[in-house]
């Protein structure tokens, strides 16, 4: 079994999980509960309603009252994190085969249509071969609404590197690919509970030159770029990784790379802490959460707040800022 960013796990008792980055233990899956069993939820699947869980807070809140084995504190990433242990998985479910299987189908609702069709643009404007995409989202698990968003994956730096450049070439044709309107964004800001980190004016100004987000002749859509697997540098263990507390500073982009995959990275330089004093500095800023993807460039001047984090092993000793674990979590360009 080798999970990976934007698969899903079903467990035994029917909870589902999106996994969550690269990087696991031997005998278990970093994921996080994403849709739970609810007679009242309004979602249903083969006779069985669930409801989908959104924030952090509400995840972990439900798992520590009905299902605490799925809360676990990690010794590599030194931190209490959501995970199903292997034998508690019932189906692990994999974007590619769920777009192979859209390809092969012809009975496909109005939302799985519209996926395949964009998936097919998308192979269209690039001449990546179906290989290098996937279908994730609630569309994977078979829990779509009406309202729901085609989530889409592309495999492999080099290939999203190539979509990224086609999704800009395709919004600013603004036919069937559209960037967020004003309307959309005060939608999206909201739902992602960003009062606490950013004013809407600095919200609205990082989204709206983002490509891989925005609407698919009329519904949202969410590509994420991911490494392929001959791509990823580390194994579990070979770095220990010790929080070190909240951190608020300014710096410059130095390279921007990775600014597009999930999880994202951006390397940085002329670092300047606001809050707290440290002897190291952070060399880069990371995040697990694909809202953090585009969100700065290469040479563009940041202010960031996170949880600063200190990396022991394969890489040295280096420390770096993780953003999107907390509420008041932010990285932002100054004007």
């Amino acid at each position: 079994m080798r999970p990976r960013e934007g698969d899903f796990i079903e467990t035994t008792e029917g909870l589902i999980f999106d996994v969550k980055g690269l990087i696991h233990p031997p005998r278990r899956v970093v994921a996080y509960v994403r849709y739970v069993p609810d007679a009242c939820g309004n979602r249903e699947r083969e006779g069985i309603r669930y409801r989908k869980v959104y924030s952090l807070k509400k995840r972990r809140k439900i798992l520590r009252e009905r299902w605490p084995i799925y809360i676990y504190n990690d010794r590599v990433f030194n931190r209490e994190m959501q995970g199903v242990p292997l034998g508690k998985v019932k189906v692990h479910y994999l974007p590619i085969e769920k777009l192979r299987k859209l390809v092969d189908r012809r009975d496909l609702n109005n939302m799985e249509r519209k996926a395949l069709e964009l998936c097919d643009l998308l192979r269209s404007a690039t001449d990546l071969p179906w290989r290098y995409l996937g279908v994730s989202g609630s569309l994977l698990v078979g829990l779509q609404t009406n309202s729901s968003d085609i989530d889409i994956i592309v495999y492999g730096i080099e290939a999203g590197r190539i979509g990224h450049e086609a999704l800009k070439a395709l919004v600013g044709e603004a036919k069937d690919f559209k960037a967020y309107s004003q309307s959309d964004l005060h939608k999206l800001y909201r739902n992602r509970s960003m009062e606490d980190s950013m004013k809407f004016e600095d919200f609205a100004r990082h989204e709206a030159r983002k490509v891989l987000q925005g609407k698919f002749r009329g519904v949202d859509y969410f590509v994420r770029c991911v490494k392929d697997w001959d791509e990823v540098e580390e194994r579990y263990g070979e770095n220990v990784y010790y929080p070190m507390g909240r951190v608020l500073l300014q710096a410059t982009i130095e390279d921007d790379k990775e600014n597009i995959l999930t999880p994202c990275r951006y390397r940085i330089k002329d670092v300047r802490v606001l809050r707290d004093r440290i002897k190291t500095p952070p060399v880069e800023i990371v995040s697990f959460r694909g809202r953090f993807c585009e969100q700065t460039r290469r040479n563009e001047d940041i202010m960031a707040e996170g949880t600063l984090e200190r990396i022991v092993g394969k890489r040295g000793d280096i420390f770096r800022l993780v953003v999107g674990e907390h509420p008041s979590d932010y990285l932002m360009t100054l004007r």
